[in-house]
């Protein structure tokens, strides 16, 4: 991974912007004053009564606040990394290197998501204010946190190969939001509005099983879950990443096919396209 020149490449044109430290620096001081304005509010001004309850309220509202600007943060940085190169007539070029389709995929994944991971380890210290008033334990945090991490790596992923996928930037930026919005907002109301019915007609067993598979699917359940092990199922975290990674490896094959279709020359009709209609 650390000798893959496309990774090392994008880590340096992207840090070496203007851009990099002005995010980073705007996005630590928002997250810091929404972090202490919570804090203030939940002791209603009266700094020395800090309970470990209203705390934790604190630690819940900042991850959860956290995991939606990042997840819909992350499409910004990678809708556009492969139609990006597509549009600006270089995508021939890097596909004249010796770094194979998952090099490139993995190269542009990293890098899109190295700037958001930025962002998570910048605000850790917010978190140890919570933790420092009894608000979390450390085990949560490490938790919550990788949780994010993953989160971040996974909707780039997606991100990378939509944008390798379609043709144009506009289109794979659509489709990352989609996916985003389907993540976050649709899994949550339709979870949450089974549920509702499962409860006014509780013979409804199914309704409620299916709500719950939903609920499983959006990054913010499961978050909170972690933090209150009692709100959801054991191990619901795991049915998040067996969907989410088996959605992800499905789209790598469209997407190693756009790169090089002659990697699926053993497939009958695989190279009725050529390359150059990609590129």
């Amino acid at each position: 991974m650390i000798h893959n020149p496309l990774l090392l490449k994008e880590f340096r044109q992207r840090m070496r912007t203007v851009r990099a430290p002005i995010v980073v620096t705007g996005y630590f001081v928002g997250m810091a004053l929404i972090t202490f304005f919570l804090l203030y509010e939940n002791v209603q001004g009266q700094l020395s009564l800090f309970l470990p309850a209203r705390s934790e309220q604190v630690f819940v509202t900042l991850s959860l606040l956290q995991t939606i600007v990042a997840a819909f943060l992350t499409p910004a940085f990678a809708a556009g990394s492969i139609s990006g190169e597509r549009e600006r007539r270089t995508l021939a070029v890097l596909l004249t290197t010796p770094l194979p389709p998952g090099g490139i995929l993995l190269g542009k994944v990293l890098s899109s998501s190295a700037l958001l991971t930025l962002l998570l380890v910048v605000t850790l210290p917010l978190y140890s204010l919570v933790f420092l008033f009894g608000g979390a334990v450390p085990q949560e945090v490490i938790a919550v946190f990788a949780f994010q991490l993953f989160t971040v790596v996974l909707i780039a992923a997606i991100s990378v190969m939509w944008s390798t996928i379609s043709l144009r930037s506009g289109w794979s930026t659509v489709l990352s939001y989609a996916t985003v919005t389907w993540m976050v907002f649709v899994t949550g109301a339709l979870g949450y509005g089974l549920h509702m019915i499962a409860q006014r007609f509780p013979m409804e067993y199914f309704v409620s099983e299916w709500g719950d598979v939903l609920l499983n699917l959006n990054p913010l359940w499961i978050l909170a879950c972690i933090e209150d092990p009692g709100l959801g199922r054991p191990l619901g975290w795991l049915w998040f990443v067996g969907v989410y990674v088996g959605f992800c490896l499905l789209l790598t094959i469209p997407s190693v096919w756009r790169l090089r279709p002659q990697a699926f020359r053993f497939v009958p009709g695989a190279l009725r396209a050529e390359e150059k209609d990609y590129q």
